[in-house]
């Protein structure tokens, strides 16, 4: 094993995340509430609370190779920065901060609902989630210049805090540093984060809440560095998204249980919830009230045109396409391992039914959205970092497994990465779709123009469209082509692999501009391609 491989322990000498200290005496009670193991459980064993010279040099090492593994991601990620908003899900999603940013920036604070603004898409403003991202939106707009990266860069640096986040948990459950490196590398390396990482955003805010809750489990005494770090996550949590709003609820309920009272601790993380809550809550009803909110939920939740079997083929479909093979054998099985490890028993549970829920009770997003089903990703890292752990504890393994076969597992997971980043992956799912935007981005619509057309049944929801040319996306049907809304010098962008059955093949020729299949033809070519078949 690496010279940072000492065996479980609590982790020391951390950056600032919960869980940062884990460095008071073994507990009686709180330990048994949390169902601590002998085996490898940070403060249950003498003589492992007070790290020494050797365990805190390993600590430091493995909190370097969490830093290194970070800035290796955040290099894949930084060309991204300054890419257009495309036609993908992250330019649907990331794009619609554009345009609140962009309606803050010309109306102000309360003009623009507190950000929630993002016309010309839409009159009504969009305020169906916590509003964190919000916030941070409109704070990187003060940056320097007038470009994407403002809206890039939050969602990418909260994709980036799951990194640490998940070392940090995994730490706070004993598991050995070449099995959280490791189980973090697993989880980097899968097209599933780096694709859609930057919309997760909140799940580094939920893995830091989750350290800190772990810890304060354990510890009857815990340090003030300790509860303020666990507070903010669990305010953070309670602001980003729904999903952080349950889970801080429910790991407030686990960590009361371990506690057995209602004692300092978790009050103030309780009251760190609350606050959370209500600011998320007061956004919701200031802006567009409840009624939208639960359409919102009952969109999701309903009107489903599938049967079960077709949702389960959906859903094996997507994990095909976001995982890697060697990720969905392991998945389950470090999934099993961890429910039946004492350590990390409670927490797997409650990650593995929230994960059902979120997909089964809001089948219809799961259905429709590639990404729907990311908390999962939890499950595999917990899971695996337990699986990993148990088989390093293994002698037979532990004399094998040396520091160049580390180090070629390693070189093996950068070297997958650089492959998403630069194969045949990231060209389909990142640089493809950004085309449409840079094409829209560099040839505006002709003046007057009333709409944004679009033609193609996957440009559905091109709120970036709408960003650029500052209209409003409009679908042109045939019916539409040949009447009066329509002039015959507006451009219509097409999306020619997926064009529809009345549109012939040939309208290509005329385009205006063209980037890969993605193009812009004037009403007039367009008008004259249908009349001709």
């Amino acid at each position: 094993m690496t010279t940072a491989d000492t065996g479980p322990g609590p982790a020391t000498g951390t950056p600032a995340s919960p869980g940062a200290t884990a460095t008071s005496p073994p507990p009686a009670g709180p330990s048994r509430a949390s169902g601590a193991a002998s085996h490898g459980e940070p403060g249950s064993r003498p003589g492992h609370d007070e790290p020494g010279p050797r365990r805190r040099r390993d600590d430091r090492r493995g909190w370097y190779a969490v830093a290194a593994l970070t800035g290796l991601v955040a290099l894949t990620w930084l060309p991204r920065l300054d890419a257009p908003f495309g036609d993908d899900h992250l330019g649907r999603i990331v794009g619609r901060y554009a345009l609140h940013l962009r309606n803050v920036q010309e109306r102000g604070l309360l003009g623009s609902h507190f950000g929630a603004d993002w016309e010309p898409y839409a009159p009504l403003p969009y305020a169906h989630h916590p509003p964190l991202l919000n916030l941070l939106t409109v704070l990187s707009g003060l940056l320097p210049g007038d470009g994407e990266y403002q809206v890039w860069l939050p969602p990418y640096l909260l994709a980036l805090l799951i990194i640490p986040s998940g070392a940090a948990l995994l730490r706070g459950f004993g598991i050995r540093w070449s099995a959280v490196l490791l189980a973090l590398g697993l989880m980097v390396a899968t097209t599933f984060y780096w694709v859609y990482g930057p919309l997760m955003i909140d799940l580094g805010p939920i893995l830091a809440l989750s350290a800190g809750i772990v810890r304060l489990r354990r510890q009857p005494e815990p340090s003030r560095r300790l509860v303020a770090a666990t507070c903010v996550a669990a305010l953070l949590s309670a602001l980003v998204s729904w999903p952080g709003v349950t889970l801080a609820a429910l790991l407030g309920g686990w960590l009361l249980i371990a506690r057995r009272r209602l004692d300092r601790v978790v009050l103030l993380v309780g009251v760190s919830v609350l606050v959370g809550v209500a600011v998320s809550l007061a956004f919701v009803v200031a802006v567009t009230g409840l009624t939208l909110l639960s359409d919102q939920v009952e969109l999701r939740s309903s009107g489903s045109g599938y049967t079960p079997r077709q949702f389960l083929h959906q859903q094996w479909r997507y994990a095909r396409g976001l995982l890697p093979v060697w990720y969905l054998i392991a998945l389950p099985l470090g999934g099993l391992v961890g429910l039946r490890d004492r350590r990390t028993r409670g927490y797997l549970a409650l990650a593995v039914a929230f994960t059902a829920a979120w997909i089964l009770v809001l089948h219809n997003g799961a259905f429709i959205h590639t990404y729907w089903s990311y908390p999962v990703l939890v499950v595999g890292l917990v899971g695996m970092g337990v699986l990993l752990d148990r088989l390093a504890a293994v002698p037979a393994v532990a004399v094998a497994v040396r520091r160049w076969i580390l180090a070629l597992t390693c070189a093996g997971l950068a070297a997958y990465l650089g492959m998403l980043v630069l194969g045949p992956v990231g060209q389909r799912l990142v640089a493809e779709p950004a085309r449409a935007g840079r094409l829209v981005a560099e040839h505006q619509p002709p003046s007057g123009q009333r709409y944004a057309w679009v033609v193609g049944s996957r440009l559905n929801t091109p709120r970036w469209l709408a960003y650029y040319w500052d209209l409003q996306p409009r679908l042109l049907t045939r019916a539409e082509l040949f009447a009066a809304t329509a002039r015959p010098d507006e451009l219509v962008l097409m999306d020619l692999a997926s064009r529809p059955a009345w549109l012939p093949e040939s309208v290509a020729a005329d385009a205006v501009a063209r980037d890969g299949r993605y193009a812009l033809v004037p009403v007039a070519a367009v008008r004259a391609a249908v009349g001709a078949r």
